[in-house]
């Protein structure tokens, strides 16, 4: 039998010792990277150490973030006086329109505007009944995030804080027959004059555009408020506002139906068990549902929590997140950051169940605080290729006793480092029978004001309109139909619906 000397097996022992750490090290290592992969908003501190991860992220977000920078409306205008046709967000016409506007944008942010001016309401509203393209979105979006969707240079856009209106006119007679853009914010109209051809846009691309809205009976041709009412100095509503502004246009719209969780009736609410929490668990947040411990509060909500994340899916189907772990201001407040944070948290929501699978988001106001952002969304469902799609506008929608009413489909505050807190409404809507509807301008006008007296007040200006699918609470699990929405610069909303 052979004996050891003490020191060989201290030895041997130190070296068991080591190779039992190392495993214990890996397996920690590992344990943490499960961790972070579904709790990446809890852990931002470990992203260097995953790298894979955080590339797969970047890369979906990269990926995807045109789709959350996607104009409200895109009009073609053969002329003043002449056919102005509205084409369907998520038609081809539009993608194709928008991808095009795309490179237009790209090369003049990339140089300095020819001529700068003080927004003026007639000119604009001229100007956008005569160029060919107009492009418009629900905000002025700040130039740090069309920079990053266009992947264009930090420098690019240098005194252009934001844009909200884009007309492009290729071969423009008014400059040249250059290409030019005109560009508005809030308060000044940007001329760019290009010095490179867009490929993109051309005269043939619109009049074949042109022919073929002229022989879809379903086109919506309208005149602008400019055509009609131009030389009016009692307007109060903008010259570049679109729509059948004295004659009767006849349109089908479909009728649509919410429904919301399983569960979440007040009569259903009580009787809720285990089975039913893993059921609204595994519909919100799929694979990752059995990282969750869920219960019901006394007011009835059902919460999700996770660690320093906790969720709260309200009676009439609002969905909060809420960020519970320490905040520190220690860092710079960055908009674009914020925005990279929110459109994450939109992707991992897309990722985790079906709800926005119909639906496109669009950005529609952003307001700053003191340590955060608050970005605003709003749907439209999507119809089909040829139609495009109907928007959804949330009115007087309840959340809880106590809250503040829900007014967007989603509503995100982020900081630089992660998402806070958000409120949004994870409803499937079902496409129903089109109805045919006949409207006016002037007369839906008229009727807001029967039945909203405030509105004469002489200080209220109307901003613009359209027609929207208006959610309450009262709407879940029945039918919405279309209705004329008034928005005010003192951003107030006024419905009245189809007839």
């Amino acid at each position: 039998m052979i004996k050891l000397s003490s020191d060989k097996v201290r030895l041997y022992l130190e070296k068991l010792k080591t190779a039992f750490l190392i495993i214990l090290i890996v397996l920690c290592v590992v344990q943490v990277g499960i961790l972070w992969s579904t709790q990446s908003s809890s852990f931002p501190f470990l992203s260097s150490l995953f790298s894979d991860s955080k590339i797969a992220l970047q890369v979906s977000v990269e990926d995807t973030k045109s789709k959350y920078l996607l104009p409200s409306r895109i009009v073609l205008s053969t002329d003043f006086d002449g056919d102005h046709f509205i084409i369907p967000n998520g038609s081809k016409d539009y993608n194709s329109i928008w991808e095009g506007a795309k490179l237009y944008l790209a090369q003049a942010l990339d140089i300095k505007p020819q001529k700068t001016q003080l927004y003026n309401d007639k000119l604009w509203g001229k100007m956008a009944a005569s160029k060919p393209y107009m492009l418009e979105f629900n905000t002025s979006v700040p130039t740090d995030i069309i920079k990053w969707v266009l992947n264009l240079k930090p420098s690019a856009g240098d005194g252009l804080s934001s844009i909200y209106k884009i007309i492009i006119c290729p071969d423009d007679p008014d400059n040249g027959y250059s290409d030019t853009l005109y560009i508005r914010d809030d308060k000044n109209i940007y001329t760019y004059s290009l010095a490179n051809k867009v490929n993109s846009l051309r005269s043939k691309d619109f009049t074949e555009m042109v022919t073929i809205l002229n022989d879809n009976t379903t086109s919506k041709n309208y005149q602008t408020a400019a055509e009609k009412w131009g030389n009016s100095e009692e307007i109060n509503f903008p010259n570049d506002m679109l729509g059948p502004m004295l004659d009767n246009a006849e349109e089908a719209y479909p009728s649509i139906t919410c429904s919301t969780f399983s569960g979440m009736d007040e009569t259903e609410l009580n009787s809720l068990d285990y089975e039913d929490y893993e059921k609204i668990a595994s519909e919100l947040f799929g694979e990752s549902s059995r990282d969750y411990d869920y219960y019901k509060d006394i007011n009835g909500s059902v919460v999700f929590k996770r660690l320093d994340i906790v969720y709260r899916l309200y009676k009439n189907s609002i969905l909060e997140y809420k960020y519970t772990g320490s905040q520190t201001s220690a860092y710079n407040l960055r908009l674009l950051d914020a925005y990279k944070k929110a459109i994450e948290f939109i992707i991992d929501v897309n990722k985790q169940n079906n709800f926005l699978s119909k639906v496109n988001v669009y950005l529609s106001s952003i307001e700053e605080k003191p340590n955060s952002y608050i970005f605003k969304f709003d749907y439209a469902v999507l119809v089909n290729e040829q139609y495009g799609e109907v928007p959804v506008l949330l009115k007087d929608y309840s959340v809880a006793k106590g809250m503040d009413n829900q007014e967007n489909s989603i509503i995100i505050e982020a900081n630089s480092k992660r998402v806070v807190h958000c409120q949004m409404v994870p409803v499937k809507f079902k496409l129903g029978k089109p109805v045919k509807y006949k409207w006016a301008f002037q007369y839906m006008y008229s009727k807001a004001f029967e039945k909203y007296p405030e509105l004469s007040d002489k200080d209220i200006s109307v901003k613009n309109f359209g027609i929207y699918y208006v959610l309450s609470n009262s709407a879940l699990k029945e039918s919405i139909a279309p209705s004329f929405v008034l928005y005010t610069d003192d951003n107030g909303r006024y419905v009245v619906p189809l007839n």
